[in-house]
């Protein structure tokens, strides 16, 4: 007892002079995160908008350090398993943390690693007993927050001008069926993150009304009852090659995250109108064993060819003129699936059945049936996880290692093998183009130091037939590098290369040639003594493929944050110039935003962008966000085209967000 307290005191005693910078506002800080691992990962908007909803939900419950499981903390990709493991030694060994500050004597977390955790968990006490969930006690403890939106464009955009009823008679899908302005709203409750229930709306711009619903339920960890949920849900199982309902992860965040994926069901909580499911699903767990059952009829929109068969299947969540409207859950997708897992110190072993189908042809058929078999080992030096799928007889398979080398090294290696003729519609696993038509090697380096990070990987990848874009089979590679230096108490330079070469047709030659781009950014962040930050980016693109002129994208950005009146107000004030040559080197820019949304800019042309964000605390319980930004271009007259042509070379947008909890 007296050696546990005297560890305890040494935390407390000795935390203030180690963790020499300011703490940073809990409303920003972590944001940083995501921009490093979003940077250049050439993710989709919908695996973006995921991650952001991961980190705000963790963010606004965050995790008992002393409770969290492997799986909660594996939710966090900034943590490295052996990082994961320490802090669970840790914990086993000496007893429950009784401050944060003892996170610097787990060993392996640095104090950028232990400033960032701060803002997803606490140390809290632990229970001697799982609570039982009491209806009087979920609603007098339980927690609600009411989100609400909108998007005020101040530009106008051809869809919403006026057309006489001549034009619209010849051209009816010319004008957009509701109003400019997007908005959406957000009611969540959240009872020690074991009952969760919420309902999200959505309209965009042109939509005639709230256009999207998502209402979920999900309850977890009552008795046998690992996890249920009703409305719209997602499912991982395995590393996502047969039902791969989380994100998927990029090459650079594979690095430190492919040997942990989080499984199991989860709610879905965001606006995003396609990849999720609509229906029920259960999972019982006894002893180390976890039975997962669940079935759905969830709408999709497509394109219809001859009211008989599907064309394409419709992502983008827009219905805004007639022809898109009729686009609109016009085919269902049935959808069942079953899953059983063992964990055992270390070991995993899970398999997975799927059957679905459509309610019309899609490429040649309408019925899916598969079954995934996947399997893991983790080790204090070596991790090792592979799935192996096959559906309507179609093979595609995945297989990670990890090596953790001494002082702080780290050697990753990743392969994966996926049929020409794989058709997933839940996939979701690392690929160059998809799971799809793909063969590669991956290998990663990692190392961690006090002041310094630094990684970088190689991928060689193969599509042995052809695909969009080259008529043949193709070849390629990705070359990454980047560096994360701490340059004393106040400042901080982070700088990534990366260069991908791959083959596509070119109509000069009439063969396959290697298209290369490179993309290079440095950063300078500087952290001032009232906690403010300063962060200035350069960003350099090149592109170059043969028998066309060589095009360079530049971009110079800087931004400004600081938190006033006791924290109550923080302000963000970020600039843009940028000089693309082509659309092919343009520049994507992370800018600070509101709540639950991606905020990276795609800059191409010439000219210059500035933006402002408010966040204004009114009390405890209540706050308001204003985003104010506007694009200036340098040479062009009008902006995008068809319905969304703006007749000028500037737009300015406004979003205001209020968030409410009781």
């Amino acid at each position: 007892m007296k050696s546990r307290l005297l560890i305890s005191w040494f935390a407390l005693l000795s935390f203030p002079m180690t963790a020499v910078y300011p703490q940073e506002p809990e409303t920003r800080g972590w944001e940083s995160v995501l921009e490093t691992l979003l940077s250049d990962e050439e993710l989709t908007d919908n695996a973006i908008e995921e991650l952001c909803c991961i980190y705000e939900s963790i963010h606004e419950s965050p995790l008992n350090i002393n409770t969290a499981t492997r799986d909660e903390l594996s939710m966090l990709p900034f943590l490295s398993d052996r990082q994961i493991e320490d802090i669970h030694a840790y914990v086993y060994m000496h007893g429950p943390m009784l401050t944060l500050g003892e996170l610097q004597l787990t060993g392996s977390l640095d104090l950028e690693t232990r400033r960032l955790l701060r803002h997803f968990v606490y140390a809290g006490p632990v229970p001697p007993q799982k609570e039982r969930i009491r209806l009087a006690d979920v609603l007098r403890n339980g927690h609600s927050e009411l989100l609400v939106r909108m998007d005020i464009p101040l530009y106008l955009r051809d869809g919403f001008r006026y057309h006489s009823p001549e034009e619209l008679q010849r051209y009816p899908n010319r004008t957009y069926r509701g109003g400019r302005l997007s908005h959406n709203l957000r009611y969540s409750f959240n009872w020690h993150n074991r009952i969760r229930l919420g309902i999200s709306a959505d309209k965009d711009a042109g939509e005639k009304g709230y256009d999207f619903w998502s209402p979920y339920l999900f309850i977890k960890d009552v008795g046998a009852l690992k996890e249920l949920a009703l409305g719209n849900f997602k499912a991982q199982f395995g590393q996502g090659l047969l039902m791969g309902g989380g994100f998927s992860v990029g090459k650079n965040m594979a690095l430190s995250t492919m040997s942990r994926q989080t499984q199991g069901l989860k709610p879905h909580s965001s606006t995003q109108e396609y990849g999720y499911l609509r229906g029920a699903g259960v999972a019982l767990e006894w002893g180390h064993t976890t039975f997962t059952l669940l079935g759905a009829l969830t709408p999709l929109d497509a394109t219809i060819k001859g009211d008989t068969v599907i064309g394409s299947l419709k992502e983008d969540g827009y219905h805004r003129t007639g022809l898109e409207l009729s686009k609109k859950h016009n085919v269902t997708l049935s959808t069942y699936a079953a899953n059983v897992r063992y964990g055992f110190r270390g070991l995993r072993y899970g398999v997975t059945a799927l059957y679905e189908e459509l309610s019309l042809p899609y490429k040649g058929g309408s019925r899916y049936a598969g079954v995934a078999a996947d399997c893991s080992v983790n080790r204090s030096w070596y991790s090792l996880k592979a799935e192996f799928s096959l559906l309507n007889s179609e093979p595609a398979l995945i297989a990670s290692q990890t090596f953790r080398l001494h002082k702080g090294w780290t050697l990753n290696s990743v392969f994966r093998h996926y049929s020409p003729k794989y058709q997933s519609l839940h996939s979701n696993s690392m690929s160059e183009g998809g799971v799809q038509n793909e063969t590669g090697l991956l290998t990663g380096l990692v190392h961690s130091g006090h002041n310094l990070k630094v990684s970088g990987y190689a991928d060689l990848f193969m599509h042995p037939e052809p695909r969009y874009g080259a008529s043949a089979p193709s070849n390629g590679m990705d070359l990454r590098m980047e560096a994360d230096w701490r340059a004393g108490r106040w400042d901080a330079l982070y700088v990534t290369a990366r260069f991908k070469a791959k083959q596509k047709d070119c109509k000069y030659t009439g063969q396959l040639e290697y298209c290369l781009t490179g993309r290079y950014r440095l950063r300078w962040t500087h952290e001032f003594k009232d906690g403010s930050e300063m962060r200035t980016q350069f960003f350099y693109v090149r592109y170059d493929f043969i028998a066309e002129t060589i095009t360079n994208g530049y971009a110079l950005t800087g931004s400004y944050s600081r938190s006033l009146f006791k924290e109550r107000l923080d302000v963000n004030l970020t600039a843009a110039a940028f000089h693309t040559e082509s659309y092919d080197c343009r520049v994507s820019v992370y800018e600070s935003g509101l709540r639950y949304s991606y905020n990276f800019i795609s800059l191409y042309g010439k000219g210059g962008r500035l933006a402002l964000t408010v966040k204004y605390r009114m009390g405890k319980n209540m706050q308001l966000n204003l985003k104010a930004g506007g694009t200036y271009y340098l040479d062009r007259d009008e902006i995008s085209s068809a319905q969304q042509r703006i007749a000028s070379n500037h737009k300015e947008d406004i979003s205001l967000q209020f968030i409410a909890k009781f």
